[in-house]
């Protein structure tokens, strides 16, 4: 109730009585009360749909990022698949200037006696194969190396190229192992994991200026074992590492250590490019890389590669293969390239190594020649790229009619991932190589192909003589 009192006053003014108004106020104070909740429920929820709104800018934001961390992934890999295709490209002429710049020098070095023109000659030599070796970095990090994975025993490795290690790192830098006595074998290409292995020892001496040591350690990784790299699938792993007792890298350096041409050495210094070819080669295997370093205190850079359940094969005997020497001047080759340049270079080497040569320019030309009644071809060499016929496709023309017929096929492409699925029967050499490599490559064909070769009747495959390894 409102009630309302007020004074009763006389003509003169004096207060005689009072008077009394009471008013039923029930619905106003209901109404009051009801817009005092509408204004609280309004605040409330109000707050709670701001709270709302705030939620969702944020998971927008969120989302706006992750967005943009994909686009600048995607756009990074993009670039560095452009990279690939573009140093793809280039390595093929690259690689055929290579081979015929290397292939001309040895055969001077060859055929020069011990003066100062042998010197020059040996100078050019090595640096030609300096830009074979940054040319073939560039195709480890873009991961379109041609591997050649096997068993392998990781600790004969090491054992192998500890004379070379040491001549590498200098006096300064003590080179120690730790080698596990039950060590798996492990499943990759040797070759490379040795330039692997020489790449982090350089690493690892240039983060030491002053000396230091240089752990080389290799042990089993079981599936269950939990300390290692999270990409890796479920599996045994075989471990190498290499251990220094340099520098160390910063948070920042470690997050960009493996990006192809980030180095922190002086310019001239470095290509950028070895833990690039480090990373790629592990990826490419199937295994994986993890980098450990903390500033001042060193780096550990462990390669994880895929246990092989195969033991690692024996070469065969230098004395077996040698009993056949004296056959392998009844050999002959031909030799199908488009590049004269490098076709001149390899009958060169061929006929050095004693071997009867045929050439041809092109796959149609090499059919007619293989063809021919006086042929008697024994091994075919063939380009991987050429116009008209590619070395693949005349490799399978030729092995259609003569199935036992050893293919070999050279290139200077980086990409020859489909190489195995083309062609498996012939055997990859790649540009440039040295005169022994390709003595190797003519063994190694020869071998998968030990019978008679059925061109005409007439012709047989012979085992050729072995090289020295340089």
């Amino acid at each position: 109730m409102s009630l309302t009192i007020s004074p009763v006053r006389d003509r003169s003014g004096r207060i005689v009585g009072a008077s009394k108004i009471a008013r039923d106020i029930t619905e106003k104070k209901r109404a009051e009360t009801a817009l005092r909740d509408l204004n609280d429920n309004l605040e409330q929820r109000v707050a709670e749909r701001t709270r709302e709104l705030a939620e969702a800018n944020n998971r927008l934001l969120t989302e706006t990022a992750e967005r943009e961390m994909a686009e600048a992934a995607l756009l990074q890999a993009r670039k560095m698949e452009a990279i690939g295709q573009l140093v793809s490209g280039l390595a093929h002429d690259f690689n055929n200037l290579l081979a015929a710049i290397l292939g001309n020098l040895e055969l001077l070095e060859m055929r020069l006696p011990d003066d100062p023109l042998l010197k020059l000659v040996q100078a050019a030599a090595r640096s030609a194969r300096h830009g074979a070796k940054l040319n073939e970095q560039l195709l480890a990090f873009s991961r379109k190396q041609h591997l050649a994975p096997k068993p392998v025993d990781l600790n004969e490795l090491v054992a192998g190229t500890q004379d070379l290690l040491r001549r590498s790192l200098g006096g300064t830098v003590e080179v120690m192992t730790a080698l596990a006595g039950d060590l798996w074998p492990a499943f990759v290409d040797p070759h490379q994991l040795e330039l692997v292995l020489l790449n982090l020892a350089i690493n690892a001496r240039d983060a030491m200026p002053a000396g230091g040591r240089v752990i080389i350690e290799t042990r089993n990784v079981k599936a269950s074992e939990r300390d290692k790299p999270v990409e890796l699938p479920p599996g045994d792993y075989v471990l190498i590492s290499v251990t220094d007792t340099g520098t160390g890298m910063s948070p920042e350096v470690l997050a960009r250590a493996c990006e192809p041409f980030f180095t922190t050495k002086e310019p001239g210094k470095g290509s950028g490019l070895g833990l690039a070819q480090v990373y790629g080669l592990a990826q490419q295997s199937g295994g994986g890389l993890r980098i450990a370093s903390t500033l001042g205190k060193g780096t550990s850079v462990a390669v994880y590669l895929p246990r092989s359940q195969a033991r690692p094969r024996k070469s065969p005997e230098e004395s077996e293969a040698a009993s056949h020497e004296s056959l392998s001047r009844r050999a002959r080759v031909l030799v199908v390239d488009d590049n004269e340049d490098v076709r001149d270079v390899i009958l060169a080497y061929l006929d050095a190594l004693g071997y009867r040569t045929l050439q041809a320019a092109s796959g149609h030309e090499a059919i007619e020649l293989l063809a021919g009644d006086d042929a008697d071809i024994d091994l075919l060499m063939a380009d991987y790229a050429m116009p008209g016929m590619s070395g693949t496709e005349l490799a399978r023309a030729a092995r259609a009619k003569w199935p036992e017929l050893p293919v070999i096929v050279i290139t200077g492409y980086a990409d020859t991932t489909g190489f195995d699925d083309q062609f498996d029967e012939a055997i990859l050499l790649r540009k440039p190589f040295r005169i022994n490599e390709l003595g190797a490559a003519i063994d190694r064909a020869v071998q998968r192909n030990n019978s008679p070769v059925n061109t005409s009747a007439k012709a047989k495959v012979v085992p050729l003589r072995p090289r020295a390894a340089s």
